[in-house]
């Protein structure tokens, strides 16, 4: 029996999946995708279906590859970033093609909330000659999760799925459908070898097929129930796809307005009917968040039928080429484009700026202190991307580029800096992601660096997803525990693991590495203080007597202490850490 339920955009990805017939899901936890298969893993229940957090995005692409060949339907679930790491398979994989359903879930992230760049998946889409579909509403991206398997399997190729991070996160009414597709593919890898073996005389024949599928694939979008085109009288023709349709239809309802308007949900797009739409009117205004996909499509098109048409979009800057849209933005383009001053248009409140920072008694910021004490100021810190991240407000952070970034960087700088310290940071997690192979090119190649790896057990910054180094599998079942330093050990490196709360044992040890040479690990391991038990924490105090004013306590950015008039004030957020007693010169902290 079918239900409606108030969902989460992600959530109602997870349901579309698994109403498609998903048989398993594998992914690497980033945002704005993470929710995705935190709800699958609470639908596989007792064995439904497999789901796994994998090492990166690569490994997941691949393994779901393997599902796939098998004729089982399989996703794989990643952030637009993550879809760099999976590139390289990804564009092989259209070559091959696939046997059952492969579907690809990526979240892109307009705006960079959590992200280093803005980026379009549809880019990839077009790149690697695949079907992509982007749902404009929680209901459709459902729909499109559970349609895409079938379309994956008619055509033999992976599909991708687009979300952005407003309807990752966003929520609305979802009617579920309820019954679960079954894959007519019958089950079981048969061996192909001219098929699955890219040798350059395989590949050259899969290209060429690759090709061929193109217009067939143009065709069946003319004929899927995703696209739409609105006729209304007048000559300006609004094209939208994702929540873009949603920002001009409401913009339009609230004026009391009807013009005609063309939905894009697919790509290749349903090309005929566009054409069509075009012909009839003299300007067009295209709405899509991201890079100009779409526009540029619109334009090419418009050469053959409409070649005097007037196109507004991101190309003209009647739309801003970066962040996300709204409401109000699509408003004032429609005046803009029309030749008329923007209307006001009534909007909620803005919410106030809140900067990021590290939690209370996070020990990363521990960690920060350690080091910038032992290796002082004109050290360099090529970091990485996770929680530790946030060190640039302690000025322990001086790059920030991708995955496993902060450990290559790192030896490229100590090769031209000789005559500073080098200190790496990287998280545990990002460290199985991307970590390890730039930690071996490190040590074969004899630079001279120090490699923090900040272990808080856990990938914290997307939501506290298990990893190797927890011993734990997404569906919480006991694993072996891959011990970060018998890797490091293994790759040829020198070795210490300390507890950054452990403030003078770790001083004393830190300054005997910061004497040695080569690649030194340093692991500084203690859990993320979110998962502690609040019963264990201690209570810190200030010794009024013994306060001399002199803010060091301030220094390590710490939200739980605030500055009073002449002293510190210590506030109901404290975990009991320690570590503002440990770097107070006057004892003017104390812990109970």
């Amino acid at each position: 029996m079918e239900k409606k339920r108030y969902l989460l955009g992600n959530h109602a990805v997870a349901f579309g999946l698994v109403e498609g017939g998903l048989v398993a899901s594998f992914a690497y936890p980033g945002t704005p995708s993470s929710e995705i298969t935190e709800k699958l893993v609470e639908l596989a229940g007792e064995g439904r279906f497999y789901v796994e957090w994998s090492v990166n995005e690569k490994v997941a692409f691949e393994t779901a590859y393997g599902v796939a060949l098998s004729g089982h339907r399989a996703a794989a679930i990643m952030k637009h970033v993550g879809l760099n790491v999976a590139a390289d398979s990804l564009m092989t994989a259209a070559y091959t093609g696939v046997v059952g359903g492969l579907v690809v879930v990526v979240a892109d992230d307009p705006a960079v909330h959590s992200s280093q760049n803005e980026q379009d998946s549809r880019r990839y889409a077009c790149f690697a000659k695949v079907p992509c579909f982007e749902p404009s509403s929680p209901q459709e991206a459902l729909e499109m999760a559970r349609f895409c398997f079938s379309f994956s399997e008619e055509f033999g190729l992976p599909v991708l799925l687009r979300l952005v991070t407003r309807l990752a996160h966003g929520k609305s009414d979802v009617q579920l459908g309820g019954q679960v597709q079954v894959s007519r593919i019958k089950a079981g890898f048969k061996k192909d070898p001219l098929r699955f073996v890219m040798v350059p005389a395989n590949a050259r024949k899969a290209g060429q097929g690759l090709n061929e599928k193109q217009q067939l694939l143009a065709q069946a979008m003319e004929k899927v129930p995703f696209n739409q085109f609105q006729k209304a009288p007048g000559d300006t023709l609004i094209i939208a796809a994702g929540l873009g349709w949603l920002y001009a239809q409401e913009v339009l309802a609230r004026r009391q307005e009807a013009w005609p308007m063309v939905k894009v949900a697919t790509y290749p797009v349903f090309e005929n009917q566009l054409k069509e739409a075009l012909k009839e009117v003299r300007r067009v205004l295209v709405i899509e968040e991201g890079e100009p996909v779409l526009e540029e499509m619109v334009e090419r098109f418009s050469r053959k039928v409409n070649p005097g048409l007037d196109i507004h979009g991101k190309m003209d800057g009647c739309l801003p080429r970066e962040g996300e849209f709204s409401v109000e933005l699509i408003a004032q383009s429609l005046d803009r484009m029309a030749g008329k001053p923007p209307r006001v248009f009534s909007s909620s409140p803005s919410l106030p700026m809140r900067p990021p920072v590290l939690c209370p008694g996070c020990p990363h910021r521990a960690s920060f202190q350690l080091l910038k004490k032992v290796f002082g100021q004109s050290a360099i810190f090529p970091g990485d991307i996770g929680c530790y991240t946030l060190g640039i407000n302690m000025g322990t952070i001086d790059t920030c580029l991708c995955m496993g970034a902060g450990i290559s960087t790192g030896a490229g700088l100590a090769r031209m800096e000789s005559d500073r310290p080098v200190v790496a940071i990287i998280g545990d997690s990002t460290f199985f992601h991307a970590g390890i192979p730039a930690l071996i090119n490190a040590v074969y190649n004899e630079a001279n660096l120090v490699v923090a790896i900040l272990d808080n057990r856990t990938t914290a910054m997307t939501g506290h997803q298990p990893h190797p180094g927890t011993g734990e599998t997404a569906l919480g079942r006991k694993s072996r525990e891959v011990a970060l330093e018998k890797i490091c050990q293994a790759a040829g490196a020198d070795t210490v693991v300390l507890d950054p709360y452990q403030v003078k044992e770790s001083l004393s040890v830190l300054e005997e590495i910061r004497k040695g040479k080569g690649v030194r690990v340093v692991i500084f391991r203690r859990g993320c203080v979110l998962l502690e038990k609040k019963e264990s924490r201690s209570e810190i105090v200030v010794a009024q007597e013994n306060c001399r004013g002199c803010k060091i306590c301030l220094k390590s950015g710490c939200p739980a202490i605030q500055w009073l008039e002449k002293t510190p004030v210590i506030t109901q957020f404290c975990t009991g850490c320690g570590l503002c007693v440990a770097f107070c010169p006057h004892q003017a902290l104390v812990k109970k």
